[in-house]
């Protein structure tokens, strides 16, 4: 396979994918949804909305739908879907009628909840808890039958790097006004990805001849809120104000203010076991720990923090 086309090539992970497969040696197509400049190792092809019936794509050997939607709050059901079921459906129609014989799809590991007691694996069973991994879910379902054979679903953990989105950016910012953060007592586990850790495990799932069907793509080690926290003000070269508090007293706050889900993500524990990954060949490229300081050091690079 010689010439794949990436659809959200404009976006954070789809643009990690891009550059991973044209350092690959891959003839990479970046799909993107309005007139934007890509890299000049990528041809670009304008998609349109893909949520629309009709999109054609030139032949191709492989598909890598990265676009979708996330990190909404507020969204309507059926925007959930038209962005994240219907697109899906549409780009893997799209890519069997371009000759494409593979297909990986980005999907999520928020299909097994934000939180999860114990290891959630490759085998776990799906638990989500929100419209966005609903439809995340039942893309996966939905593209199975319009792709078929030649599918590979990834599902990523969080996902993190330098000017990564979420909740990082908001710690940092945080840390950069010296505010007192109560979450020392917090004891929990999260599991993250760097960007061009997931990217690489797409490009080893499509130079495979029998890439498992689903994997998730999560680094082995996990990490506590306040080592994250701790991680992120090293890069940053700050001191974290780190104060303890009562974890419960901090979830009814969140509760209260209507941020449940936020406190959930910060405070909860999820831990993945991504054994499918790395039976394949991937490693991630250095410590956990490493890439979040690595995305404080960006953080302060591009702030101007001295």
């Amino acid at each position: 396979m010689r010439r794949i086309l990436v659809t959200g090539a404009a976006g954070y992970i789809g643009g990690a994918i891009i550059r991973a497969l044209a350092d690959g040696g891959w003839s990479v197509i970046g799909g993107v949804r309005r007139d934007v400049a890509v890299p000049p190792y990528v041809t670009p092809f304008i998609t349109g909305d893909l949520a629309q019936f009709g999109t054609d794509f030139p032949p191709v050997d492989a598909v890598v739908h990265a676009a979708g939607l996330g990190h909404r709050r507020g969204v309507p059901r059926a925007v959930w879907h038209a962005a994240n079921v219907d697109a899906a459906v549409n780009v893997a129609s799209a890519a069997r009628r371009a000759g494409a014989s593979r297909f990986v799809l980005i999907s999520t590991a928020h299909v097994h909840g934000r939180i999860h007691d114990g290891v959630v694996t490759d085998a776990t069973p799906p638990h989500p808890m929100d419209d966005y991994a609903t439809s995340k879910l039942e893309a996966e379902a939905a593209v199975g039958a319009a792709f078929g054979a030649g599918l590979t679903i990834i599902r990523p953990v969080a996902v993190i790097g330098p000017n990564c989105p979420g909740n990082l950016q908001l710690l940092m910012k945080f840390l950069r006004a010296g505010m007192p953060l109560p979450f020392a007592s917090i004891r929990n586990a999260r599991s993250f990805i760097q960007v061009n850790d997931l990217a690489r495990l797409v490009a080893l799932a499509l130079r495979a001849n029998a890439p498992p069907a689903v994997m998730l793509a999560a680094h082995p080690a996990a990490i506590a809120t306040p080592e994250l926290i701790r991680a992120l003000a090293d890069g940053m070269n700050l001191k974290p104000r780190l104060l303890p508090c009562p974890p419960a007293l901090l979830a009814a706050g969140a509760a209260a203010a209507g941020r449940a889900a936020m406190w959930q993500s910060l405070a909860g524990s999820f831990c993945s076991d991504p054994a499918a990954a790395l039976a394949l060949g991937w490693t991630p490229a250095q410590s956990l720990r490493e890439s979040l300081v690595d995305v404080g050091r960006y953080h302060n690079t591009t702030h101007m923090i001295p």
